[in-house]
Parts: structure tokens; C-alpha cells; sequence
């Protein structure tokens, strides 16, 4: 697989004026720092021709575009693996929106299974699942229920989230950037990203682990900021990671998918302390 096209340079954060209040003082100008938001297409070509149309439009913020294209490809079930992937990158310097578009040559195979998708064109950054058509339809990307007997101690999973928060250099400077992380079983840090939403972090995580051939996703750990929603556990599951773990609830229906897939749930994984809501047995105290 090679990789055609440079992702050029975007701001993942920017400095702006504000008026700073503070009880009992004078309010004060400052400066702060934002985390980038803005849109991106995310486009699949045919292989070997020029026949290429926009999949999705995200909002993400700037960097590690490729790579959230690649995670989002593969985590809505459109690729089976990163070998379907010919090609990936930014368009030419002639497409207006070369910045905010990056563009798949897939498999021909693909490519024609892909007329079917049915998910909403326009995501924004807080709901992976909006626009879905049909709930079953998120189900069945799930493909195969997970078969994986990847075993962790409660010490590992405890460690996550400060490793993670370490890597997290957007939300250092902001406080405005979710991160997802994914570790091998013994705790090693594979991959993390962040993103002002929760579910293109995922996404990024995910494709920079595809792309390097970092690890097989069925041995990972996925550790992620804020809550485990559906949407976060959905694409744990069709990437087949076995363990997601949050620093925060999950919901009723993230519960549900890991019950149904054999897919391990843990929330509130933070001050020496976390719940396991599915599949406790891959969990060794």
C-alpha cells in the first residue's frame, strides 16, 4: 500500500483575545488557547480511476487526517482491512479544499459494496451515530461476535488513563480535545490522538495503528476520554478490540453492543477504581 499526497500543515489549536473574570478582582484581558474545529471530506475513488465520491464530512480538528480517514474507513465496515486501502492522502494542490479532504483509492470490490452505505453525510463532532438510518444496521458492522481470550490485570487498566493524559498535548494547552489510546495487554502505549471529538480520536487511534502495522487490533486495549457511548464501543467492536475502557460511563446501549459481541466494558476507570460492565472475565484481579 503506498500513500500519495502531503497532509499540509493545520492548527489543531489557536490563540485568541478574552476578558478573564475573577471574583472580587477587575475583569482583565488574556489570552487563551481553543482547540480547532473545522470540516473535513473524507472521499473513496475507485480503483485505478478517477470515479471518486465524499463518504462523510466530520468535524475534526487538523492532523492526522490520513489516519482518521483510514480508522473511520475501516470502523464503518466500508474496508475489511488496511489491504483494501490502494492509496490515501490529500488531494492535489488543484482541489480548493485540499486542506480539508482527504481521498481512498479502495479496492474495486470495495468500492461497489460501499452504494449501500446509508450513513448521514454530515457528522458533527460530538455524535459518531447521528444520521445512522437503522440501528441494526451499526449491529451488523460488527460482522462476527469477538472470540478473543486476551486476559489484563486490574493494575494495567488502572494505569491507562494517567498514561494517556501524559500524551495529551491539545488538551493540555485547552481543556477542549477528547484522546483515545490503544495499549498492548501489558500496558504499552500503541497509539493515542486526540480530537475535539470523541469518535474521530477513536478513529485516528485506530488508523494510525492500521496504517503503521503497529499491533493486531484484537490484542489491544482501547482506553478512551469522557464517556464510553455507543458509538465509541461500536467501533472497538468492529475493529475487534476486545477491551474498552473509560475514564467515564458508558451508556445503556454501549452495554448492550459489548454484551452482544463478547466485548469487555469498563467505566469510571480513575482514582484507583473502575466498574466492569461486560465480560469481567478477561479482568484478572
Amino acid at each position: 500500500m503506498s500513500k500519495t499526497g502531503k497532509a499540509p500543515d493545520g492548527r489543531s489549536t489557536v490563540e485568541v483575545s478574552i476578558m478573564a473574570f475573577v471574583e472580587r478582582n477587575m475583569p482583565r484581558g488574556a489570552r487563551d488557547e481553543l482547540t480547532v474545529e473545522e470540516p473535513m471530506e473524507i472521499r473513496i475513488c475507485r480503483e485505478g480511476m478517477a470515479d471518486c465520491r465524499t463518504i462523510s464530512v466530520t468535524m475534526r480538528t487538523p492532523g492526522r487526517d490520513v489516519e482518521l480517514s483510514a480508522g473511520f474507513l475501516f470502523t464503518e465496515g466500508i474496508i475489511k482491512s488496511v489491504e483494501d486501502i490502494l492509496s490515501i492522502g490529500h488531494p492535489g494542490p488543484d482541489d480548493p479544499n485540499s486542506r480539508n479532504a482527504v481521498e481512498a483509492s479502495i479496492s474495486d470490490e470495495r468500492y461497489r459494496e460501499s452504494s449501500g452505505y446509508t450513513r448521514s453525510f454530515n457528522a458533527n463532532s460530538s455524535c459518531g451515530v447521528c444520521g445512522k438510518s437503522n440501528i441494526n444496521e451499526i449491529f451488523l458492522k460488527g460482522r462476527k461476535v469477538i472470540r478473543s481470550t486476551l486476559s489484563v490485570s486490574a493494575s494495567t487498566i488502572l494505569s491507562l488513563p494517567g498514561i494517556m493524559t501524559g500524551e495529551q498535548a491539545i488538551f493540555s494547552k485547552t481543556g477542549g480535545a477528547h484522546a483515545a489510546a490503544l495499549f498492548s495487554v501489558e500496558g504499552k502505549l500503541l497509539a493515542v490522538e486526540e480530537d475535539v471529538g470523541r469518535h474521530n480520536a477513536v478513529d485516528k487511534a485506530i488508523g494510525k495503528l492500521l496504517l503503521g502495522k503497529l499491533a493486531d487490533p484484537s490484542g489491544c486495549i482501547l482506553q478512551a476520554s469522557g464517556r464510553a457511548g455507543f458509538e465509541i464501543v461500536q467501533k472497538a467492536i468492529v475493529a475487534g478490540i476486545p477491551v474498552i475502557s473509560s475514564v467515564s460511563a458508558p451508556t445503556s446501549l454501549a452495554v448492550e453492543a459489548a454484551e452482544a459481541f463478547n466485548a469487555t466494558v469498563i467505566g469510571f476507570a480513575r482514582n484507583g477504581r473502575f466498574n466492569v460492565y461486560t465480560h469481567s472475565e478477561r479482568v484478572v484481579p
